[in-house]
């Protein structure tokens, strides 16, 4: 490869990763903003709700990300061999399917929401909050779901910078309702959660405009929905799908052993650690969700020496990026930790998170590296290499590690148990990369 392709790949890639990245960051964005004027508006006690809260949340974006990966990686390899008319139907199916699953789940939940808050752990102090919290939340979740698919959708369709301005006035306008609705106005946790839902309606429209205008490269045809052709797309959509519900489950472990060695106050913590954790999250995924329209692409050309250079950029970015948020959190974890807890009105709360935060960034350094070697495999293809990486790392290593270092060391155990997760993760990615890839 010449200079000036290797020029050339480089550009694509920071210009579909970028706004990739600081499109996730938008989402995690809603619940931080959430999580800030719900502890500065309502106290500890509803902030602990918004958590108790946040893995049914991720299951419903998790079930959005199902669809949208396989319809993003299958469109951009149609695309790929010029042949418009399956890239059409990838599109429609995509946005269908998840729109119908998004109603499904809204339904669900709507109808048994006290049963599934007692699931999520809420206990006498919280439920109140959290049948608040998330009673308004389901609501807006099918335009939650559909919005991600159109979401990453768009950035097939060449308009990577149009999904970051999209996103960051949905942020903004999530800012600006959470302190009218929470701070102004005085609903409390309904407040933060009527905000983030009118933003991500507003978001939902935006990119729907898009994909019904001209300038749009997909467009709606008419499809016979068949399951075989949903499950043919979210298969490839499996892995991410596990990676964003893993953070599903981590959370509801984690709060399940904290309740059970540190109580309300652990969950506290855990909170504002989930929050950052959950950025640093984002943030691979951004990367991941950024190269593998590109790497799909030139699979679909057949060139697989592009697709391993834009493999192992991704693979130093977001190396950069772990090393990046491991610094913060183990050295600086203080200011942080004083967005949400008071230091000097909760300062015993206060030094617990720090120190809890500084055992927890080890999980920082091997994140980016098993997110981006997930993705490769997807990309590529390679669902099932990528499935077991996800299942893996998002429910076996965490569990077991989880309950293990708790029944072994308590609390401290569980800021540690992330750490081992992800190692574990990161040896089996490596195993199976090199399994498939290494030279004879």
């Amino acid at each position: 490869m010449t200079k000036m392709k290797k020029f050339y790949i480089q550009h694509k890639f920071f210009s579909y990763v970028v706004p990739s990245v600081a499109a996730m960051w938008v989402y995690t964005i809603y619940t931080m903003v959430d999580g800030i004027f719900v502890a500065r508006g309502v106290g500890k006690e509803a902030l602990a709700a918004v958590n108790l809260s946040m893995p049914m949340i991720n299951v419903a974006f998790a079930l959005g990300i199902l669809s949208a990966v396989g319809a993003s990686t299958r469109a951009s390899i149609y695309k790929g061999r010029g042949d418009k008319s399956r890239a059409d139907k990838v599109f429609t199916l995509s946005t269908v399917t998840v729109a119908c699953i998004g109603i499904a789940v809204m339904a669900i939940i709507s109808l048994n929401i006290s049963t599934v808050a007692s699931i999520l752990g809420a206990t006498e102090e919280t439920m109140e909050y959290v049948v608040d919290y998330l009673g308004i939340i389901i609501l807006f979740v099918p335009f939650y779901m559909t919005s991600y698919n159109l979401e990453v959708l768009i950035k097939a369709d060449g308009f990577p910078k149009k999904a970051i301005m999209t996103s960051v006035a949905g942020a903004l306008t999530n800012v600006g309702l959470d302190y009218v609705f929470v701070i102004l106005l005085s609903w409390g946790i309904k407040g933060a959660a009527i905000a983030t839902g009118i933003s991500q309606v507003m978001t939902f429209t935006v990119y729907l405009c898009h994909f019904l205008s001209k300038k749009s490269g997909f467009s709606f045809v008419r499809i016979k929905w068949r399951p075989h052709d949903a499950a043919g797309l979210a298969r490839l959509g499996v892995a991410d799908f596990f990676t964003e519900l893993s953070v599903g489950i981590c959370i509801f472990t984690f709060n399940q052993a904290l309740l059970h060695v540190s109580g309300n106050d652990g969950i506290v913590i855990y909170t504002v650690i989930s929050y950052f954790s959950q950025l640093i999250l984002m943030t691979m995924m951004g990367i991941n969700q950024g190269t593998q329209p590109l790497i799909s692409f030139y699979h679909g050309k057949e060139r697989q020496y592009f697709c391993h250079y834009i493999f192992r950029i991704g693979l130093i970015s977001a190396g950069i990026c772990s090393a990046v948020a491991f610094l913060i959190g183990f050295v600086y974890p203080n200011p942080i930790v004083a967005i949400y807890i008071d230091r000097v009105a909760d300062a015993a709360l206060f030094e617990s998170g720090v120190s809890a935060f500084r055992l927890y960034s080890f999980a920082f350094l091997p994140l980016g590296a098993v997110i981006v070697i997930m993705g490769f495999f997807t990309a590529m293809e390679r669902p099932n290499f990528a499935m077991s990486i996800s299942i893996g790392r998002g429910a076996v290593f965490a569990i077991i590690s989880v309950i293990v270092m708790a029944a072994l060391f308590g609390e401290t155990g569980v800021w540690l148990s992330a750490a081992i997760s992800e190692t574990c993760a990161l040896i089996l990615a490596l195993l199976l990369y090199y399994r498939r890839y290494a030279p004879d």
